[in-house]
């Protein structure tokens, strides 16, 4: 789990969606990944042109920790939620097992930085987001999308964002984008697949993440059934 350059730089994008949250964790304490010696001046070129004057020693921290960098791009604070406290998390909770009592609505901004993938019973690591997030609180998700053959159980579609997250659980859907590991493309906005032929499938040359932002709403009554959105006419 970390963050890479293009993950840095999108992370700073979306950073204005997150105004007013105040009580956060992310799943899996994130690193920073910065091993190429061109992307930290990168990171720094990236950031001030959105306006984000910082130096290295505002991005990074010694213990390769992403704490810092988030404070720098205009994150709130995060704990941190994992299965093991080997690299500090506050809260110790296997996400294929549902959450506790005293998780559930605990929190208004959590961030999966490439976690669910790696959970077995990803659809349980789902509900537990939705079971500690706070209504009006937001989920952002940054996990592999296409072309990342074997590093986790799986590769997440934009059928989870708009048919899991908005038409099941009734989430409004703040964005959808992918965008490559490493390349200098800019990232790809992924509109409502639902009632596209195929469901709107696009195949990628180099591998992708694929990132969403999403708000918990109010909602009265179990969840609507998940349907792929090839199949929602049938």
């Amino acid at each position: 789990m970390g963050i890479s350059i293009n993950i840095a730089m999108h992370m700073a994008r979306i950073a204005p969606l997150l105004a007013g949250c105040c009580n956060g964790i992310m799943l899996g304490r994130q690193k920073m990944h910065f091993r190429r010696p061109r992307w930290t001046p990168r990171l720094i070129k990236a950031l001030a042109r959105q306006g984000v004057i910082v130096t290295a020693e505002d991005l990074f921290q010694e213990d390769g920790f992403c704490e810092r960098y988030l404070s720098a791009i205009g994150w709130p604070p995060l704990q941190s939620l994992d299965f093991s406290d080997i690299e500090g998390a506050e809260f110790i909770h296997d996400l294929s097992e549902p959450v506790g009592d005293d998780l559930k609505g605990r929190f208004d901004l959590i961030y999966d930085g490439g976690t669910t993938e790696h959970v077995f019973d990803i659809a349980q690591s789902f509900r537990n987001v939705d079971a500690m997030l706070a209504e009006g609180g937001i989920f952002v998700s940054n996990v592999g999308t296409d072309g990342w053959f074997g590093h986790g159980f799986y590769q997440v579609g934009p059928d989870i964002p708009w048919r899991y997250w908005g038409a099941s659980l009734g989430y409004e859907v703040l964005g959808v984008w992918t965008f490559s590991r490493a390349g200098w493309d800019e990232p790809r906005v992924i509109t409502d697949p639902t009632g596209m032929p195929r469901g709107a499938e696009h195949r990628y040359d180099v591998p992708q993440f694929i990132n969403y932002v999403v708000r918990k709403m109010p909602r009265s009554g179990p969840p609507n059934p998940v349907i792929q959105s090839h199949y929602v006419n049938y």
